[in-house]
């Protein structure tokens, strides 16, 4: 027996000499997350031949998973980057979309709406007060400031994204409000001077008079050059080339608009990003995991003007490969090439113009009034004459004080007013808001997304759901459903601590901050989403 003994550890002795185990990944020091506004899942497969740089690498070098998705139905901007930044939903993370109606002060509320903080403004003074106090859970940034000692950096063009990227506390946190670059004093009491320093010295009007051209020969781009069904700004044509200038000779509103949706805008943060990784010694501190978050506007405002279709969404994307490859480089460079986690996603999709998709197959606009005139008809049926609807806000539709109740009082009343909203073209169902949580675990998709995006005293009285292509949007193209076009979107990993390949697997981007979480080490207090340990290698 003592002979067989011996001979079985010598074995194991043996074999652990010739397959040693694989060492495990030293924790990353820096965390970048990229936000690329309306960026659809399907642009990987259509137009990556295109890709050279870094979305590239982030496909090659990174985990992709191809079946992510949005479980919720306000599929916009604020909701999409507090899912993100969270790791939960809009029931608990409490933002149901860009905007909503504030029942108590009888207003619309921006998502970024915070009374208490107001702007500071780089440039000319800016009116406003914008903050996170409307989010409800902590981010993963707040956790990493807490428990890693992170600095915590965030970009963008919008006020939103930067917010709800930043979460509850930044180093930086800085965005455009009409013609001026800002941030709030939720985040610090007077300009950060280096900050000021660089925007000083890289003013964006020296853009004015400057043409976005094609980055690439015009053959290799997919589909017309010019959408006819297009909604350009003012000044612009239906396809490439354009010119960024505004009304007059001098830098105006719609010269800054136009800027930001061009190439030109995501360039602008990226080189900022390359200034703050050496300012702030970024990823650089033993002790420390910061965190670089970029809400990457561009392709949104393109997108929006000329649909999914377009040569500018194209380019936008050929630019964003580029800048991202040079960010990249830099991070290999001052971080070191196995010492920060990237993660890449979108806050939505978005749809077809409805225009172009008519031509084969149902779709088309349904004019906000329009809803609101049809129910307003069939209340005054009901209980009489007067203003009964407050606000209809994307799905949320919100009745004036009491009315609900009175509607609710007299039997069928309210289904007659339901009735009325969906006898409008485009419209295929409408919801009680005070119900829908009921449906959490439907059977029917729909129902289940809007449960999941149900916050009490934010939501509407009523969620109006449209046909699939159908929209309110009054730019060419729009969003804000739970149809796959609005929902899907990329999620791609990559770093030391990430296993690279293609995972089949549905998810969604509420998995990305707890997966960056366990990567990094940090606790999180509750989240919706799931750790994508699929992709996790030791660490």
């Amino acid at each position: 027996m003592d002979i067989v003994r011996g001979v079985v550890i010598a074995i194991v002795l043996l074999l652990f000499t010739a397959f040693p185990p694989k060492a495990q990944s030293e924790s990353p020091k820096l965390v970048v997350l990229l936000v690329v506004d309306q960026m659809r899942a399907d642009y990987l497969d259509r137009f990556q031949h295109h890709w050279t740089a870094g979305l590239k690498r982030l496909i090659e070098d990174g985990a992709w998973f191809r079946q992510a998705a949005y479980p919720y139905f306000q599929t916009n901007t604020c909701v999409g980057h507090a899912t993100i930044s969270t790791g939960s939903l809009p029931e608990t993370h409490g933002i149901i979309g860009n905007n909503w109606y504030d029942r108590t002060e009888g207003r619309l509320r921006a998502c970024a709406d915070n009374s208490d903080s107001p702007l500071i403004s780089y440039d000319d003074p800016v009116e406003a007060t914008l903050g996170p106090d409307n989010l409800m859970v902590p981010t993963l940034s707040d956790e990493l400031r807490v428990q890693a000692s992170a600095r915590v950096v965030s970009l963008s063009m919008k006020p939103r994204v930067a917010v709800m990227l930043a979460g509850h506390g930044a180093d930086v946190a800085l965005w455009r409000q009409g013609t001026a670059w800002v941030t709030s004093t939720a985040y610090t009491r007077e300009p950060v001077a280096f900050i000021e320093q660089f925007l000083d010295a890289n003013p964006v009007a020296n853009d004015l008079g400057k043409i976005w051209t094609r980055a690439l020969p015009e053959n290799l781009y997919l589909f017309s050059g010019s959408v006819d069904v297009s909604r350009p700004f003012e000044g612009w044509a239906t396809g490439l080339p354009h010119t960024l200038i505004g009304l007059g000779d001098s830098p105006d509103l719609l010269f800054y608009q136009k800027w930001m949706a061009s190439p030109r805008s995501n360039d602008y943060l990226g080189q900022l990003a390359e200034v703050i990784v050496d300012v702030l010694d970024l990823g650089q501190r033993e002790e420390a995991t910061d965190y670089l978050a970029l809400g990457l506007s561009a392709l949104d405002f393109a997108g929006h003007r000329f649909g999914p279709q377009s040569h500018e969404v194209q380019d936008v994307l050929i630019q964003l490969d580029r800048m991202l490859g040079r960010l990249f480089d830099k991070l290999d460079t001052t971080v070191g090439s196995g010492r920060y986690v990237v993660a890449l996603t979108a806050d939505h999709g978005v749809v077809p113009i409805p225009e172009r998709r008519a031509r084969l197959a149902d779709a088309g606009r349904i004019p906000a009034q329009q809803i609101i005139d049809a129910a307003e008809t069939a209340i005054r049926v009901q209980l009489g004459p007067g203003r009964h609807v407050a606000q209809f806000e994307e799905q949320d539709f919100y009745f004036e004080p009491g009315i609900y109740a009175r509607l609710l009082d007299q039997e069928g009343a309210l289904e007659r007013v339901a009735d009325a909203i969906r006898a409008v073209e485009g419209v295929a169902e409408v919801y009680r808001g005070d119900t829908i949580r009921e449906r959490r675990n439907s059977g029917i998709a729909v129902e289940r997304a809007l449960a999941r995006n149900y916050y009490p005293g934010r939501s509407g009285d009523l969620l109006i759901v449209p046909r699939p292509y159908w929209t309110t949007s009054v730019y060419a193209s729009g969003h804000g459903t739970s149809y796959d076009y609005d929902t899907r979107v990329p999620i791609l990993l990559m770093g030391d601590q990430i296993v690279p390949g293609h995972y089949l697997a549905e998810v969604t981007p509420a998995d990305i901050t707890p997966t960056l979480a366990a990567i990094t080490g940090v606790t999180l207090a509750r989240t919706d989403g799931r750790v994508l340990t699929e992709a996790l290698g030791d660490f």
